[in-house]
């Protein structure tokens, strides 16, 4: 860990927040577990993900050195870049309540010295230096190879340990499972706990456009004053995910490149274009203001492109978009639309949790036949075509979507490289080729 008190020293870093980070292939430290680390950083990649999809341009590159530099001044602490960045880079600093990262030691190598890190490593574990980087040697295990062309030169292992091995003559298998115990518990980037503000603000976005849509078909009134305080709250919703609050206009720089920008941007769009439209009665503006609004619903999917999910599939249930449709085929009445979006919502649902359990992962059954039941009844209130069963349906079904899109946020992860070791090491475990010393 030389190399990373040399960054923290050099820095002037948080105890709880170390720019670089040694990954572990036997973290536990276990005597009769495979014995691999390698040191990261920010890899400062060619394409560099946290650089293209901040949405407040918080990062800038170097022109000299190449490095990936973030502007403190600029972050809004949304942590949208520690989602995009596949090497655990950027960190979110709890008490500044924005994010840093490695700047390169920037001010050290245009100065013609080596990185704190690479002068601290006692072994030569870590060099520093211009070459043509071997795209093949990416494929260290536990190094993620997302295509962004890092800026680092992995030194592969020999090829008789092509994947980290120990043997042991007096050894014995382990089970997966117990394996598994081992391992450290790797808190999760994407949880509940933290998303739940999100998960009421996506619902509020397809809600609103959703209700607009149908309000442009004259189905259904649209009243300023409950439109102005869903649209405030939806709002609110969405700055309680931020560490500074103040520099929320930052939020919509960078329409170029990320997907949050054009998220916030559109929806901002419509909600000024739809309350402008109810108080003028211009339907212009209306439709303006619903093209705003589709491609709100788009951009909040594709907000979560970088998320890894348990069950492994691309399509999820509680996609907003989904959701939308559903809200805006119940609004307007037309049961033909609504069975086709039930029937596909509750196959994906059904599908995602069969893959959850062969997976072994948790798959809360209640709670699963409560969100089914909550697409059934509303189907079956508006077959009916009781006085009060469009205004009790939408609360059932508001109800299902929480959970769905709950679901959602607790089901996501992001890659990390402590995590592919850890998945590593459970594979290898499951097929019998980890062994453990016999006390």
């Amino acid at each position: 860990m030389a190399c990373v008190a040399g960054c923290s020293i050099e820095n002037g870093t948080d105890l709880l927040v170390n720019w670089r980070e040694v990954n572990c292939h036997n973290k536990i430290k276990h005597p009769g577990l495979p014995v691999f680390h390698f040191s990261l950083a920010c890899n400062h990649c060619e394409d560099a993900p946290c650089m293209k999809n901040c949405p407040a341009l918080a990062y800038s590159r170097d022109e000299k050195t190449g490095a990936i530099i973030h502007h403190a001044e600029a972050c809004i602490g949304c942590t949208y870049c520690t989602w995009a960045c596949p090497y655990d880079a950027p960190k979110f600093n709890e008490s500044t309540k924005i994010v840093e990262k490695c700047n390169f030691c920037v001010d050290r190598i245009s100065e013609g010295k080596n990185p704190a890190c690479v002068d601290a490593c006692p072994v030569g574990a870590l060099s520093f230096g211009r070459e043509d980087v071997i795209e093949e040697n990416y494929l260290t295990p536990g190094f993620v190879n997302m295509g962004i062309k890092p800026s680092i030169q992995l030194i592969p292992l020999r090829e008789e340990h092509s994947t980290p091995a120990i043997e042991n003559i007096d050894a014995v298998e382990i089970s997966a499972e117990k394996l598994e115990s081992y391992l450290p518990k790797i808190k999760s980037k994407v949880s509940l706990d933290k998303e739940w503000t999100l998960v009421l603000f996506t619902l509020a976005v397809a809600g609103l456009v959703s209700w607009q849509a149908a309000h442009l078909f004259g189905m259904i009134e649209m009243p300023l004053v409950p439109f102005a305080v869903i649209s405030i709250l939806a709002i609110a919703l969405t700055s309680l995910h931020i560490g500074k609050k103040w520099r929320m206009w930052r939020f919509i720089l960078n329409l170029k490149g990320s997907w949050l920008s054009r998220e916030i941007f559109s929806f901002s769009a419509f909600l000024g274009l739809t309350g402008l439209q109810i108080i003028t009665q211009n339907q212009m503006l209306a439709y303006v203001a619903m093209a705003f609004g589709i491609f709100s619903l788009i951009s909040v999917d594709m907000v979560y492109k970088f998320l890894t999910r348990k069950d492994e599939l691309v399509v999820h249930s509680g996609m907003v978009s989904l959701t939308g449709i559903l809200f805006f085929a119940w609004l307007i009445e037309m049961p033909i639309l609504v069975e086709l979006i039930l029937l596909l919502k509750g196959s994906l649902y059904i599908w995602r949790k069969i893959s959850l359990r062969k997976k072994k992962e948790n798959y809360f059954p209640v709670l699963s036949s409560i969100r089914i039941l909550c697409l059934l009844i509303p189907y079956v209130l508006l077959d009916l075509q009781l006085a009060l069963s469009l205004p009790v349906s939408l609360v059932i079904l508001f109800i299902g979507e929480i959970i769905d899109r709950s679901e959602f946020y607790y089901e996501s992860d992001v890659i990390t490289p402590e995590k592919e070791l850890n998945e590593l090491l459970k594979e290898k475990g499951k097929r019998g080729k980890v062994k453990v010393i016999k006390r």
